[in-house]
Order: structure tokens, then sequence, then C-alpha cells
């Protein structure tokens, strides 16, 4: 598996990927819009990875990338570069999923483990928070297999958002 962004030449299946984007997860292409090429996407991505052009509540830098198993997208993953943003001890540093025809091959984990080593290696964040809801069980052995340790969970009456939350220690972690 490869985290990264598609290429040009890879815009079939791009469209294939944000046709397959699951109705429980209308989040799974952050910032994309209907209609938006692939160049303008990743043109999107790039300046919200550098900081440029904040989407609303999202002021801080965010790094979107593509799973990638072969030729196929097969997930994402999106790596906030700090909490500092509104829901931050809510949504942590890593967010990922998986697009329902891949899912329980396990590529949550892998995608969380290299995107765990991103947010080392590339933008030094040595803590990573990891949050998922309650009742998502996959979710939670995924984070745990991971190297997650759980710290509490917290509700935000603001949101209705409730999540359990898990840090990883990216400075000791493997994968």
């Amino acid at each position: 598996m490869e985290l990264r962004l598609p290429a040009p030449q890879e815009e079939a299946e791009f469209r294939r990927a944000v046709a397959a984007v699951p109705a429980d997860n209308p989040t799974f292409l952050h910032f994309h819009r209907p209609g938006m090429s692939l160049a303008e996407y990743v043109d999107v991505l790039g300046k919200q990875a550098l900081g440029i052009d904040p989407a609303p509540g999202r002021e801080v830098p965010s790094t979107f990338l593509f799973a990638f198993v072969g030729d196929r997208i097969v997930g994402r993953a999106s790596i906030r570069h700090s909490l500092d943003h509104p829901l931050g001890q809510m949504t942590g540093h890593i967010g990922y999923a998986v697009l329902p025809e891949f899912r329980g091959r396990g590529h949550a984990g892998e995608i969380l483990r290299l995107a765990t080593t991103h947010a080392r290696e590339r933008l030094d964040i040595a803590r990573v928070l990891v949050t998922c809801d309650p009742g998502n069980f996959a979710s939670i052995r995924v984070i745990e297999k991971n190297g997650g340790v759980y710290e509490d969970e917290r509700f935000d009456a603001e949101t209705g958002m409730r999540k359990r939350r898990y840090w990883i220690d990216a400075l000791a972690y493997d994968g």
C-alpha cells in the first residue's frame, strides 16, 4: 500500500473512487465539490496542506492522501498537522476510511500505520491522537492494533459528537 495523491493519468481511478464514496461517510473526500476535476482537487489539497485558504472550521493545515493498492484507490487518510482547530481534541490528528468494496481486508490498519509514519517523519508529530465513535468496534481494534492507548471518551455538547480518544507514540512507533 502507498499513501499519495493521484497522478493526472489516474483521473479515471479517482472518478471510480468518488462514485464509490459511501453514504455512511459523506466526508470521505475532504474539500471535494461535485464536478471538480482531479487537477482542481489536487490543487485544493495542496493548499490545505500548506494552510493556504483554509476551509471554514479547518483553520490548521492538513494533509489528505489516498491509499493505493496497485492502481486501485482503496481508502484515504487525513492528517491534521495540529490539534488547534475547534474540534481538534474530538477529531484528532489522523482520520482514515476504506471504500466499502475493500473493507475487511486489513486496509484500515495499514492506512493508519502509514499515516502515523507520515505524521512522525514529515510533520514531526511525536504523539498522534486518533479518535473513533464509541460503537465502531472495527476502528477500535484497528487503533489498538496500531499501538493506540485509550485515554478517555469525550462528549461535545455543541456538536453532539462523542468520541473515544487514543494516543499513539509516533516516536516509538514501528507499525
